[in-house]
């Protein structure tokens, strides 16, 4: 019996020390889901821009690459979680092409040149630093504008705003304030009205 007794007493040790073994393992190696988790970046950004499956989106990545001729790390860090200055302008550029509907090869011929277009989305650009705006201000897609935007078409057209250039939009509008009219602006408009009998 005592015997019998102590084959049990050695099992239940055995198994005690097969679990605690386990746990010790399984402390030092970290699972699948640990090493994934890991291996992902602990801050992640949303971009419109990119879209599509995983695939559709590695490609549109290889595409930018290729027409800059540059690497990941021009733009990201290893982790991709921090961007570099040039990834910072990256960002911006590509909230303009969702908002315009274009891809970056629209205005880009490679990292140095540029097509025609590119002096005047300079002027936008520049715009839209004086504004306190983004692109979405007036672009909705591929040749659409916002509401606002058509009222800015307006007032490019009569102004000639593509020769002239930003810094007049200033004799009418308030800097940093979406378009928001100064009194010599607001002068303008109500003069404008009392033409067309509004």
């Amino acid at each position: 019996m005592l015997k019998l007794f102590q084959k049990k007493l050695l099992k239940v040790h055995v198994f005690i020390a097969c679990i605690a073994i386990s746990f010790y393992f399984e402390a030092l190696v970290p699972s699948n889901a640990e090493q994934v988790e890991k291996n992902t970046p602990s801050v992640t950004y949303s971009n419109p821009y990119f879209k599509g499956t995983r695939e559709e989106r590695d490609a549109q990545v290889k595409r930018i690459s290729t027409l800059f001729g540059v690497e990941c790390n021009f733009c990201h860090n290893e982790d991709l979680t921090v961007f570099s200055k040039e990834g910072e302008k990256s960002k911006e550029m590509m909230k303009a092409s969702v908002a315009l509907g274009v891809e970056c090869d629209h205005c880009h011929v490679d990292r140095k040149h540029y097509k025609e277009n590119e002096q005047q989305a300079k002027k936008m650009f520049e715009l839209c630093e004086i504004m306190g705006t983004e692109c979405n201000f007036c672009h909705a897609g591929k040749d659409k504008l916002t509401a606002k935007g058509e009222k800015a078409k307006t007032a490019f057209l009569t102004r000639a705003w593509a020769i002239e250039g930003t810094k007049q939009c200033l004799e009418c509008h308030t800097e940093k304030k979406q378009f928001a009219l100064n009194f010599n602006g607001w002068q303008v408009l109500n003069a404008m009205k009392g033409l067309k009998g509004m």
